[in-house]
């Protein structure tokens, strides 16, 4: 065994010179209890997500994703670059890529071959491709907790001791309401396997900056082009400030023959995926950047954060600290820590802006937490701290587990409304290529079920039919909502929530809802033969209105 440095042997942050049996038996037991209790957060959505044996998904864009990875089932050599599955008929050159498709579609075969037919779990069998769908975010995230865990295990300063609150990195993974939401059950988003590519990417920044060690350079350039593969938004932002932050505050760690390698890395896979998926950067033209913020305030994650206390339901009260931490170690000793509080500030300036950026910023808040904490003493009061630090993450967990009376009933309403609009879209089905016309959040569903083109969708590249839903749905004149319908050559037509369509479609157009409009009157018996619509009867929740032929052939 080789010695500690003669520094780290008078470091009040070394490590024990030999943990023992007992040591080794409370550590690894450490390990395993914050991976499972990782994963049982992430799974405890699980009630909401799987209802009567059908999966009902966190997002609409888990249904494109799925929409995607059934085309590469199809066809397993060819990377889907055109999806004609919305803003039909033109389609849309999405952003979407090949990494994460592939890697539901492996998940699907092994899924297929090696799921038990018989029994309880027996009855998810035929359903393949919706288990696969639900269980990789999951599973990556399993794999982001065990990176994290053996990375701050191994975290060294310049001395050569371990910090004692290293364990705090792994703990902030499992817990993080943002971080879980990205890895969460029913969520096939490319956010989870960005979450890991990032981690891995940056904390081989970390250990780079006091050894040329190949295998990290070749593990971080590799997981930084496959990030930039996956997205060219969130990684390369990381990757320029990182790249900045090597510039100004980690030159040594360039400086290194390493650097070479990390650089080839990185090109592999980044021309890789310029060859499979190509690279499509189309700007927005002035009329389409205006639809485009007024669609974009209606969605979510796309919003700004209105009070700074949201952070601490996020990452603890640490994420007030560390930036003090950082600063103090790097004052005292080095260790690359005005990097770290770069790549932090940035990255929560981004989260404040856009909540989209919050599983970014809580995984370079963890990955800091071991630098920030370097100088915390092991004592009981500062345990004492530490957990107090955590009681507003316990807060933020225990209102999404135990929520209010309004929100048990919204959760309600939205979990009805899915299970109706699988029944409605299974309605649609049908060998014929029939195009259908709903609102944008419940296209790609209604796409997915019933396998049938739709106008709108859930991506910002097709614009185009979503404004063209947005109008169909105002309309209180036949004719423009006649040339949509011929135009788009729609053959179906969704009526859902009136109410919720036409608010929405409003805040999209930017204008005031209109007395009388169509999506109100899709719900009368008799819509009038002048819409060009012909409606089923007895229904509740989602009506379909067929479009008489004379409309649909032009007369």
């Amino acid at each position: 065994m080789n010695a500690l440095p003669a520094a780290a042997a008078h470091s009040p942050y070394s490590p024990y010179p030999s943990p023992g049996f007992r040591g080794r038996f409370r550590l690894w037991n450490g390990g395993v209890f914050l991976l499972l209790l990782g994963v049982t957060l992430r799974f405890h959505n699980v009630t909401n997500v799987l209802v009567g044996g059908h999966f009902y998904f966190v997002d609409a864009d888990c249904y494109s994703r799925l929409s995607r990875v059934r085309l590469v089932l199809a066809q397993p050599a060819k990377a889907v670059r055109h999806q004609f599955f919305e803003n039909w008929p033109e389609g849309v050159q999405s952003h979407a890529t090949a990494p994460l498709d592939y890697l539901i579609a492996g998940l699907e075969r092994l899924l297929h071959w090696g799921w038990p037919r018989g029994g309880r779990l027996g009855a998810l069998s035929d359903r393949s491709l919706d288990l696969a769908g639900a269980l990789v975010s999951p599973l990556l995230g399993l794999a982001l907790g065990l990176f994290v865990w053996f990375w701050a295990r191994g975290f060294r300063l310049r001395d050569g001791s371990r910090p004692y609150w290293w364990w705090a990195a792994p703990l902030l993974v499992a817990v993080s309401p943002p971080l879980v939401h990205a890895s969460v059950f029913g969520r096939p988003d490319h956010q989870s396997l960005l979450v890991l590519l990032l981690a891995v990417g940056l904390a081989a920044e970390q250990r780079l900056l006091h050894r040329a060690a190949l295998g990290w350079a070749w593990a971080g350039g590799l997981c930084f082009g496959l990030a930039l593969w996956v997205s060219l938004y969130e990684p390369l932002v990381l990757l320029g400030a990182a790249v900045a932050a090597g510039a100004c505050f980690w030159r040594a760690s360039w400086a290194t023959g390493a650097r070479a390698h990390w650089v080839g890395a990185l090109a592999l896979p980044v021309c890789a995926g310029w060859w499979i998926d190509g690279l499509q950067i189309a700007l927005p033209g002035e009329a389409s950047r205006e639809l485009l913020q007024r669609w974009a305030a209606t969605i979510g994650e796309l919003g700004r954060i209105e009070d700074l206390s949201v952070l601490s339901g996020w990452g603890s009260h640490l994420w007030a600290g560390a930036p003090f931490g950082l600063w103090l170690t790097a004052r005292r000793r080095g260790e690359g820590s005005w990097g770290w509080l770069l790549l932090l500030v940035l990255c929560t300036s981004l989260s404040v802006w856009q909540l989209r950026w919050a599983p970014y910023w809580s995984l370079l808040l963890a990955l800091s937490l071991p630098l920030a904490l370097s100088r915390a003493a092991a004592s009981p009061a500062a345990g004492l701290a530490f957990l107090l630090a955590f009681v507003p993450v316990g807060a933020e967990w225990s209102a999404r587990l135990f929520p209010d009376a309004p929100l048990r009933a919204r959760r309600h309403m939205d979990r009805s409304e899915l299970i109706n609009a699988r029944l409605a879209a299974e309605r649609m089905r049908s060998e014929e290529v029939e195009p259908f016309l709903a609102v944008w959040w419940l296209s790609p569903a209604l796409a997915y079920w019933s396998g049938q083109p739709a106008v709108a969708g859930s991506g910002h590249e097709g614009i185009a039919g979503i404004v063209d839903s947005a109008r169909f749905f105002l309309s209180t004149n036949p004719v423009p909502a006649l040339e949509i319908l011929r135009a788009r050559r729609v053959r179906v037509v969704v009526a859902s929530d009136s109410a919720r369509a036409v608010e929405n479609a409003s805040l999209i157009l930017g204008c005031e809802p209109p007395e009388g409009s169509l999506a109100e009157r899709l719900w009368q018996p008799d819509p009038g033969r002048e819409w060009g619509l012909k409606g089923e009867s007895n229904v509740v929740n989602f009506r379909l209105l067929r479009v008489l032929p004379q409309v649909g052939s032009g007369g």
